[in-house]
């Protein structure tokens, strides 16, 4: 369905929707699919220009870096650094409703990297992401679909015409819950919860951890 623009998929999922999510990727386009906290808006990675046009989409400060998904665990390690300690909690908690914040690797864009040159990465439990960034052979950026500042958007139906005009395919799963993902920061060597989310009771027993005010 042909929606303002966007390409707007409602069926369950297909190869047709994952195709038409890729091919959106690699021309530089911006997607809104599912995950299992909020809908999330991303674009490839490694494209500058999409992520100039995320930025300013969204309103957001232009040295604050997006958060990304990988397929699984071994592709996390290609992007960052991965301590034995952030390994076993995320062997035990992925894919799972969590962020987890690691020190980057030289083969991520700078700009995906915060001061620190840390990169938040996720693995989301949800087919459509995960297939998609199968299916695309790398990592997709992932930021709630709101403006800056603003309430995230937990259904399609709520979608500004501004987001309706600047993205090519629209994947709606109906509502969602209106929670976000969990914060772990494992820059240090105490982690710490950076953001409290979905899925913070199943944590605690996997991590000893220090809780940001």
């Amino acid at each position: 369905m042909l929606l303002m623009g966007a390409v707007i998929y409602r069926e369950r999922l297909s190869r047709k929707m994952i195709e038409g999510a890729v091919r959106a990727l690699k021309k530089g386009e911006l997607i809104i699919y599912p995950t299992d906290t909020l809908y999330g808006i991303g674009c490839d990675l490694k494209n500058a220009k999409a992520l100039e046009k995320l930025n300013k989409l969204k309103n957001r400060p232009k040295l604050k870096p997006f958060s990304f998904i990988c397929e699984g665990l071994s592709e996390v390690a290609e992007y960052a650094k991965v301590s034995n300690q952030a390994h076993r909690v995320m062997k035990h908690c992925l894919p799972g409703p969590y962020t987890f914040v690691l020190p980057m690797n030289r083969t991520i864009p700078k700009k995906m990297a915060n001061s620190d040159h840390a990169v938040g990465i996720r693995i989301p439990n949800h087919h459509v992401p995960l297939e998609i960034v199968k299916a695309f052979g790398g990592p997709i950026t992932t930021t709630s679909v709101n403006i800056s500042t603003e309430e995230p958007l937990c259904a399609i139906g709520d979608l500004s015409q501004e987001f309706l005009n600047a993205v090519s395919v629209i994947i709606d799963a109906g509502p969602l819950e209106n929670e976000s993902s969990t914060i772990v920061d494992f820059t240090s060597e105490i982690p710490s919860i950076l953001r409290k989310g979905k899925g913070l009771d199943e944590l605690k027993p996997y991590i000893d951890f220090v809780e940001e005010e």
